[in-house]
């Protein structure tokens, strides 16, 4: 890898992972911020509120990605990616200094709201241009691998994250965490920030970005263009890029929730088996973007779909019974290999199914609509079906549906390029 590409691919990945680091911890700590901010008679209630607060993030991703999208495409993706970091790093901030609902009462709750929304919108511009700024630096051949790393940064984000979680319910008492314990993690984030922010302010723009400014084919209105010229395949990607939000939000942010609150695991435990894998799926992500490479995107995903139709719900029967933790963590594992499979070659399909010209807004668009409807949405929407049927398999149920519903999409993705060179 050539020293520009080395600089361009770590300074995206810092970004990712500074966002994601922070985006995460605050699943990991819903059942604390439950507690702190919706005190109620009931846990589920407090568990389900704080999620609710989780999803509300998502919901204002796809402004984010519509405003942050039209400003990559129109003034260049180095100029947007800037201003989403600084933008996450303010919230954070504030939310580690929050005051509690027993010290101003529903404003704390309200202030949170209002922090979780500043991040979700931040986040709307950030992981679809950092998709579409990295992968447009490298040679098309290594565009899988090269893409990746978007994903793998946001997944070494959250390890960081669990691993964070994990020192501080270790090293500190229930009460200590409860009370002020929570706070450090949010408060260390914003060093990432800085560093991230000093990188982008000093890389080149993409080189492809550059070609259509110099040949005058810059989108003047890149938004429109996406739902009026490429609103079919947009539909498609979006499904199924489903499966790659919902097994990621599942697996990773909710299931240290699922194995405390649903299967009764020690907090220690089911940090430490979420981090373990957090480390697997980086690995198989890098190796399922490099098999697209060789092989194409559509093998590789076609598979790893195929895995989590077939093995879902076995896997999650494993998890349920058993008593070891063990074979809890091999199950996870085997989850892992399939999700790193998934998400290895998405980034690059996503690419390579739109045009330059509008290519940020795209896959903006594209991420905040799959990743708020069906990723950001499954922590709360699990819980409340748990609550509600008593049924302990419904994460089981849910993701091998994303399953069935992506791998049926899969098949009616062609590269633009290729659909251009039909045509004529």
């Amino acid at each position: 890898m050539k020293k520009s590409l080395f600089r361009t691919v770590v300074t995206s990945m810092m970004g990712n992972l500074f966002e994601w680091y922070d985006f995460i911890l605050f699943a990991y700590f819903a059942p604390v911020f439950g507690k702190l901010f919706f005190p109620s008679t009931d846990e589920t209630t407090e568990l389900i509120k704080a999620f609710g607060v989780f999803a509300v993030g998502f919901i204002f991703r796809p402004l984010g990605g519509i405003v942050f999208g039209h400003i990559g495409d129109k003034w260049g993706r180095k100029s947007a990616l800037v201003l989403t970091i600084l933008l996450m790093a303010i919230p954070t901030a504030i939310i580690g200094l929050l005051p509690t609902y027993e010290e101003i009462g529903v404003w704390a709750s309200i202030l949170l709201i209002v922090m979780r929304i500043l991040q979700g919108f931040s986040m709307g511009g950030n992981y679809g241009g950092s998709i579409t700024f990295t992968t447009e630096h490298s040679d098309p051949k290594h565009r899988g691998l090269i893409g990746s790393f978007a994903v793998t940064s946001c997944l070494i984000g959250i390890l960081l994250g669990s691993a964070t979680a994990t020192l501080f319910s270790y090293t500190l008492g229930e009460l200590d965490l409860n009370t002020w314990g929570w706070r450090l993690p949010f408060l260390l984030g914003i060093f990432i920030c800085f560093i991230g922010y000093y990188l982008r302010a000093r890389i080149p723009e993409s080189p492809e970005y550059v070609g259509i400014q110099k040949s005058g084919k810059v989108s003047k209105h890149p938004v429109t263009q996406v739902f009026a010229q490429q609103g079919r395949m947009l539909f498609i990607v979006v499904l199924a890029v489903m499966l790659h939000d919902v097994s990621f939000y599942m697996l990773f942010a909710y299931m240290p929730t699922y194995l405390t609150k649903q299967l009764h695991l020690a907090e220690e435990a089911a940090f430490t088996i979420n981090t373990l894998n957090l480390i697997a799926v980086c690995v198989f992500t890098v190796l399922g973007a490099w098999l697209s490479d060789k092989i194409g995107r559509k093998p590789v995903m076609i598979g790893a779909a195929l895995i989590f139709i077939i093995g879902t719900i076995p896997l999650f029967n494993i998890i349920n019974t058993t008593s070891s933790l063990m074979s809890i963590f091999l199950a996870q594992l085997l989850f892992a290999i399939a999700a790193g499979g998934y998400f290895g070659p998405t980034p690059a399909m996503m690419v390579e199914a739109y045009p330059t010209s509008i290519r940020f807004s795209a896959i903006a668009i594209t991420t905040n609509i799959s990743g708020p409807l069906f990723g950001g949405t499954a922590p709360m929407l699990i819980t409340y079906l748990i609550n509600k049927t008593g049924s302990i398999m419904v994460p089981a149920f849910y993701l091998t549906g994303a399953g069935v519903v992506s791998l049926g999409a899969i098949k009616f993705i062609q590269a633009y390029q290729k659909t251009k060179k039909k045509k004529t």
